[in-house]
């Protein structure tokens, strides 16, 4: 009987989820063939972008008792448990031990707190640690082997077989593919070109002038010269990178002062000014009093309830999609509304016929939308709003997430995600919503959710005070490039001026969204060219990510599902939302059971090929 052989193309987090699960299955039962694991990524195994060589200021957003790559009895339908320690245990029984905020390996020092926020590169670490684990010790007829190449293509075969072709034209015949490439690049777009051909068009006029569009790997920031100003456009979490890389990055030191955070600089630093279109920081992350998966209940916004508004949907008009601003976001904000309320008085009043009132109405709007009436007379005026603006968030985020009302209520859209993958995924929402949603309200909930840790916005605090961080414009600032003098310019309206802020460099702060039809590299190019994968769409509207069936198998250009294919994270996000976070303790991880259910029915279908050669060898 020949060997099987399955190629995981792209070894981050998500593949190494599949390698796990291939592994755990296959002592369910006894597989009388030889199991050939291909595993096809230049970087390290199992750090995808969480590069153990990337600087250590650079953090992780989540806290380390919540991240995991393991199972737990939570977890259902993934298949046979395996146990082992989350991020924060493994940082610890490593002997990583907290020196005055450097994690180095020590007999001394502090042992690692649940709710610390620890360096990428020790998330890459534990990661390539785990693929350790995986692989040892494999049953006897399981085989690794590692190709530190890329894939460039996949061509059908045969016998639903696929070849998968690699950037050094080896050609590798395999029986399954597990295609789990994770973040990628665009191609350039206009806007990218407009910035390019200014920037070799005037650096004779301006010889500092450039642009980054894309600030990763981050230690390309080093060349820039500390007589620069720097845009950073967008103030989001790559934008707190970029930040770091400047400042700590260069040398630079935070230190408390009279109780007070203060940053010393090194003299390194460019000048940096920050825009984006609303001009607003990501709210810092609550202090976290949930432990590794405690979670809220919904008592509004319930999986019972978007199935109900389906239902009616389909009674009232015969489509079953919904309307995110009519019929889901009521329920969420009530939700919200209820949390706030709730904890603000420490009382958790029955949920039934309850209705919010005006106050926490205005409590969530705020958050919701910050600039709602506000009218500022200058940048100056605008920059102090700002800063009082973190200093509200800070103090919120110290009240935590379960006993503060402000963090508490934002820290509901994180608990209630899978129930809002059930209403999206899968055009769960109409065209015209399903746009709304992802252009309108998605970066809201970023923004107020899924923020840096709290001292990532206390440090841009001090950084703001020190003048080493300024804002380029307010709300709505539109970029200028001017010939005349070889400079980038930030054009900002308020009530009593028009400000301008020049600049030399500009560089773009913010995560490309994946589109098949985008996508920089030659495996996607290949792909969609040859129709063996097409583009997501909700009827004309493309949310990003290939098109899908319900068991993660691409489809191709003329409708056929390619049943010995899956496609897993970053790749499928259009048809599924919200692929980007590693697994949780205790909370059933979507990310686990995605994994579980695929390579499951990849062992069925094998099944069933070797029960289909015993009938024949029988017959025969």
């Amino acid at each position: 009987m020949r060997r099987t052989t399955i190629a995981i193309l792209g070894m981050g987090p998500r593949g190494l989820s599949i390698l796990e699960r291939i592994c755990a299955f296959n002592g369910l039962q006894s597989f009388p063939n030889d199991i050939e694991i291909i595993l096809i990524d230049s970087n390290d195994m199992g750090t995808g972008a969480h590069s153990p060589n990337q600087p250590d200021h650079l953090l992780v957003n989540t806290v380390a008792c919540q991240i995991t790559v393991f199972g737990d009895t939570t977890v259902k339908g993934a298949g046979p448990l395996r146990v082992g320690p989350c991020f924060h245990q493994w940082a610890n029984e490593q002997g990583y031990r907290n020196i005055d905020g450097h994690y180095v390996r020590s007999s001394t020092g502090n042992l690692i707190g649940p709710n610390e926020y620890l360096p990428r590169k020790l998330l890459g670490e534990y990661l390539n640690w785990a693929y350790q684990e995986f692989t040892r010790d494999l049953p006897s007829n399981i085989h690794i082997k590692q190709i530190k190449h890329k894939a460039i293509n996949i061509l059908s075969e045969c016998e639903d077989r696929s070849i998968v072709v690699l950037d050094n034209d080896q050609q590798i015949l395999v029986d399954f593919i597990y295609i789990t490439t994770g973040h990628g690049g665009n191609m350039p777009s206009i806007d990218d070109y407009c910035l390019q051909h200014f920037v070799s068009s005037n650096t004779q006029k301006n010889s500092l002038l450039n642009y980054y569009s894309d600030p990763y790997p981050i230690e390309k920031l080093n060349e820039i010269k500390p007589n620069c100003r720097v845009f950073i456009q967008g103030i989001g979490l790559t934008a707190y990178d970029v930040i770091s890389q400047f400042t700590v990055g260069r040398g630079g030191k935070f230190t408390y002062q009279d109780g007070k955070l203060t940053y010393l600089p090194s003299g390194k630093e460019p000048n940096l000014a920050l825009y984006s279109r609303q001009a607003l920081p990501f709210s810092s992350r609550g202090v976290n009093q949930k432990g590794a998966g405690g979670q809220y209940s919904p008592v509004f916004i319930t999986s019972a309830a978007i199935e109900d508004l389906r239902r009616k949907n389909m009674q009232d008009n015969g489509n079953s999609q919904l309307d995110f601003s009519t019929q889901i976001f009521p329920l969420l904000f009530k939700e919200m509304c209820y949390v706030y309320r709730c904890t603000l008085d420490g009382i958790w009043v029955d949920a039934n016929n309850w209705k919010p009132g005006k106050e926490e109405e205005s409590a969530i709007l705020r958050i919701l939308y910050p600039h709602e009436g506000k009218m500022h007379s200058n940048l100056h005026d605008y920059t102090r709003w700002f800063k009082t603006f973190l200093q509200d968030d800070l103090k919120a985020a110290e009240e935590g997430n379960v006993k503060g009302p402000v963090k508490a209520a934002t820290d509901v859209i994180r608990d209630v995600r899978d129930i809002l993958r059930g209403a999206i995924d899968f055009s769960g929402l109409t065209p015209e919503s399903h746009q709304y949603f992802l252009e309108h309200y998605n970066p809201i909930f970023n923004r107020i959710a899924v923020g840096p840790p709290k001292q990532r916005n206390a440090q841009l605090l001090a950084l703001i005070e020190a003048g080493i961080v300024t804002l380029a414009g307010g709300k709505n600032a539109t970029l200028t490039l001017n010939s005349s003098t070889g400079h980038f310019e930030i054009h900002s309206r308020f009530v009593n001026e028009t400000n301008i802020t020049t600049g030399d460099i500009i560089i773009k702060a913010k995560i490309a969204n994946f589109s098949p039809i985008d996508d920089n590299s030659e495996l996607m190019r290949n792909l969609i060219s040859s129709g063996t994968i097409r583009p997501f769409l909700n009827r004309r509207y493309h949310p990003g990510g290939i098109d899908i069936d319900a068991q993660q198998h691409p489809i191709t250009s003329k409708g056929q599902a390619l049943k010995n294919i899956w496609a897993l994270g970053n790749l499928a996000e259009g048809a599924n939302f919200y692929t980007y976070v590693l697994p949780r303790p205790h909370v059933n991880s979507r990310f686990l059971v995605d994994a579980g259910r695929c390579v499951k029915e990849m062992y069925q279908q094998l099944a069933e090929y070797q029960t289909r050669v015993w009938d024949n060898e029988n017959v025969a």
